[in-house]
């Protein structure tokens, strides 16, 4: 929102200045002018914001370790997402929000439908500081890539357990500091077609079972909409917390019980 509102006054102003620049003219065509410009200055300041976006992502290293998480990139990051979302038209309805205690670390699941269902969890959870857990691919996306990278998004190889497994303990040690949470999408891909939900990577709740933290379980309902819609209609998208399973019930568990759990939780949100 923060840079909206910056890129609508620098607009404003811009409309002005040049107004002021073209002189007096007809009262019917001053009428017009004004908007025009503003909306041909908004337009251009867009595009250079992304532009801006993009030579900075290009010098970032994504295959250099990052030891920390860089607020300033972080901060970039979710206010563009936030931008994205307001210009795409996309609403979002949230329920359940107010069961996740954020001033703890926890390790959020979620279905997964469309490349835009982080986004919408980084905007409904902003202000709290959550790590994804991503495909090597996502890290080549211009823009994404680079500032996913330096706000701390993990990558993890799947087809090499080895690696798989020290993406998971790094994660572990993240939960473990106190203040970031980790996000991870159990299905492991996109769902493009399937109704329901594709079979679970246990795997992935190993991590709450090691850091010992609650496990926020979500369901996200039409975020594929999204793309198809982006901008020329309105897209509601729904976002849930089926359930919040507390750390120590989580700890007497056995991870395939802890996937079965939340299994059972995002399908119930399904009917």
């Amino acid at each position: 929102m923060t840079i909206l509102i910056i890129l609508l006054f620098l607009s404003a102003v811009c409309a002005a200045l040049l107004s002021a620049v073209f002189g007096p003219c007809a009262t019917w065509w001053f009428v017009l002018r004004i908007p025009l410009l503003f909306a041909g200055a908004f337009l251009s300041l867009l595009i250079l914001y992304f532009l801006t976006l993009l030579i900075i992502s290009l010098c970032v290293n994504v295959k250099k370790p990052v030891k920390r998480v860089h607020h300033g990139f972080r901060r970039v990051l979710v206010e563009t997402v936030d931008l994205i979302l307001l210009l795409g038209r996309v609403r979002i309805r949230e329920t359940g929000l107010l069961k996740v205690d954020r001033s703890k670390p926890f390790l959020l699941v979620a279905n997964h439908r469309s490349n835009f269902d982080p986004f919408v969890a980084l905007k409904l959870f902003k202000g709290t500081e959550i790590v994804y857990i991503c495909k090597p691919s996502i890290f080549r996306i211009p823009i994404a890539g680079g500032f996913a990278h330096m706000s701390g998004f993990l990558s993890i190889n799947r087809e090499d357990n080895r690696e798989g497994l020290k993406t998971i303990l790094r994660a572990v040690d993240i939960l473990k500091d106190e203040q970031t949470a980790v996000a991870v999408y159990p299905e492991g891909t996109r769902n493009k077609t399937e109704p329901g939900l594709l079979p679970f990577r246990a795997g992935a709740f190993s991590m709450a079972r090691r850091a010992h933290v609650p496990v926020v379980v979500a369901f996200t309902k039409h975020t594929e909409d999204i793309a198809h819609r982006f901008f020329l209609h309105r897209t509601v998208v729904d976002f849930t917390v089926a359930d919040v399973l507390p750390a120590d019930r989580v700890a007497g568990m056995q991870t395939h019980e802890i996937s079965d759990a939340v299994r059972e939780r995002m399908e119930s949100c399904m009917k």
